[in-house]
């Protein structure tokens, strides 16, 4: 058994070390420093990859502002400037005393306007303009400084920090201290055991290897487990404890503190899911070793913080699961358990005659070929290279049939208001949904050979590029007829291998085409291509599919690429070709 301690990641914040933190977040177009406030953005905030470049001012000329991220539910504006150091200089109060100069740029609402006139960095102006700063800032919204560096602060930084409060540092011991290593610390070792004695309790074998077991335990013994204070018991889950303020754990906080609802607990608590390295059940005890909670940390640590207020009547329903914590199984496992919480528009429509029927329909005719997943959570059994997931084939049938990938980011309308438009058409069949997700992966396939690799990163790009290839196959004549009954050409032989082949093919030239746009936009004619705010703009997405298409037809016309046409009959299987 590997300790704790020795299997705990380790941040390596030295130079050039730290480079190797970011991954994703490092692109050519992105500075060191930028790349290191993605990174914050992502392990910190943890902010969805959008939401992170967002908030990221790339480019030079900034004015001393790396990012800038609203809380609107805060009242708060957060203004980043990043520092990596590449020697084990400490961090005086030269840096700060210069981050709080550029801060006063945000004193007032007339200071935020002027920040554009002064500044060269197209990025920064539209930041400020897309989140209306200068307003925010007039309706009275804290601004907030967040200095990050690798270095660590020396006396002077901390005096200057004691005056000015409106700066938060995070230097290497501070980002230390914080990190949340959610998928490296080792599960807790130390043996737990938990009398069933009086409650019953149910044990499901779901597979040769794998044994679930379902008991009603005692709070006051749930709490006793090891990790809790410190986190280390939920080091797997997907996060760590809220705090007292979320509403959740208030609610959680108040039927604890309530001891008339204490039996009645497991009538209204979703329950807790424990994985771990060994499980053994008998008649009055279950005993187990390597364990983490998955999913519960809200409500055990709740409960742990008031266990003063447990009595012997307060039992959750607890699920253990002798699934390792490192397992790949335990992270379906934790992230579907974790999708459960709170009821989305999704859940909502999960049993849906339209979602129900569109389930029952692919896995008859793709059977051990697809698996559609309707409600999170879901079968995580499933191969995870053979679902589709039916938030994701909202979201490219809403790109490439209804025309409009510029309202792709708006998750919660594809199961509300969008859902029957989405959804709820004749020709919206099993075959149509697995093309759709075929269109998706060989999309995203080709996103890596973008040149512009921030923009191929964004998560709007690839529906953007789906919209396109909708549009290029309406300039073709089997294209057209390909959008309207694609059952038609996934019957013919190898027709599903033939069209993910061919579709290759137009979508990588439509790649070429839109990478080479985004650089003549950025550099050629000399202006800046605001594309996280043009692409979910409807008017703008429209004109650049007017430049795309166009150049594409110049291509294909020119013999430079093949129309989908010549590639599908390209493709048929030589004796079709040749009339036999």
């Amino acid at each position: 058994m590997i300790s704790r301690e020795m299997s705990v990641s380790k941040l390596r914040l030295s130079y050039p070390a730290i480079l190797q933190q970011f991954g994703a977040h490092t692109a050519r177009e992105r500075t060191e420093s930028r790349a290191f406030l993605a990174w914050f953005l992502d392990n910190y905030y943890r902010l969805d990859e959008m939401e992170v470049s967002d908030c990221i001012c790339d480019g030079k000329y900034d004015k001393g502002i790396d990012g800038i991220y609203v809380n609107d539910q805060l009242g708060q504006i957060d203004v980043f400037q990043t520092v990596i150091v590449q020697t084990d200089k400490g961090l005086g109060d030269v840096s700060l005393k210069e981050f709080s100069g550029s801060l006063s740029q945000f004193k007032d609402k007339a200071s935020v306007e002027n920040l554009p006139k002064t500044s060269k960095n197209n990025a920064l102006t539209s930041l400020l303009k897309s989140n209306e700063i200068a307003r925010k800032v007039e309706e009275g919204f804290t601004v907030q400084g967040v200095f990050i560096t690798n270095a660590v602060r020396d006396q002077n930084a901390k005096d200057f920090l004691a005056a000015h409060r409106s700066i938060t540092l995070y230097d290497r011991d501070e980002l230390e201290r914080s990190y949340s290593p959610l998928d490296k610390t080792a599960p807790i070792a130390k043996e737990m055991s938990f009398n069933i004695g009086s409650v019953p309790h149910m044990v499901y074998q779901l597979s040769a290897k794998v044994q679930m077991v379902i008991a009603s335990l005692s709070a006051e013994d749930l709490v006793s487990m090891d990790g809790i204070g410190n986190g280390e018991l939920f080091a797997w889950n997907v996060r760590q404890f809220l705090g007292r303020k979320s509403k959740v754990n208030k609610d959680i906080a108040k039927s604890i503190k309530s001891s008339t609802e204490h039996n009645l607990f497991p009538a209204f608590h979703n329950g807790l899911t424990i994985l771990c390295e060994h499980l053994d059940a008998e008649e009055d005890r279950i005993t187990i070793r390597g364990y983490a909670v998955v999913n519960g940390c809200q409500s055990l640590s709740t409960l742990y913080e008031n266990k003063k207020d447990i009595t012997r009547e307060l039992r959750i329903i607890t699920k253990f699961i002798n699934v390792p914590p490192n397992d790949p199984l335990a992270n379906k496992i934790t992230d579907h358990t974790n999708n459960q919480n709170g009821t989305t528009f999704r859940d909502l429509q999960s049993n849906n005659p339209i979602q129900v029927r569109l389930q029952s329909e692919i896995h008859r005719k793709y059977k051990n070929e697809a698996w559609f997943r309707i409600k999170r959570g879901e079968h995580p059994e499933w191969p995870v290279d053979k679902v589709i997931e039916n938030e994701r084939a909202a979201r490219v049938l809403l790109a490439f049939d209804l025309r409009d990938p510029s309202s792709c980011h708006q998750t919660y309308k594809l199961f509300d208001e969008l859902h029957a438009n989405i959804f709820g058409r004749p020709g919206v069949d099993a075959d149509h949904i697995v093309l759709a997700n075929d269109i998706y992966n060989l999309v995203v396939d080709q996103l890596d050979s973008m040149a512009n690799e921030l923009f191929g990163k964004y998560g709007l790009t690839r529906y953007v590029i789906i919209y396109l290839l909708r549009e290029a196959l309406e300039t073709d004549e089997e294209g057209r007829e390909l959008c309207k009954h694609p059952s038609k050409f996934l019957a013919e032989s190898n027709g599903r291998k033939r069209l993910k082949d061919v579709l290759s093919k137009v979508a990588s030239s439509l790649v070429r085409i839109l990478d080479g746009e985004v650089t003549r936009r950025n550099k050629t004619d000399g202006t800046f291509f605001d594309y996280k705010s043009d692409l979910k703009s409807p008017k703008a997405v429209e004109a650049l599919r007017a430049t795309i298409i166009s150049q594409y037809q110049i291509v294909v016309d020119n013999g430079y690429a093949p129309g989908f046409s010549d590639a599908w009959k390209a493709s048929m299987p030589n004796k079709k070709k040749s009339g036999v």
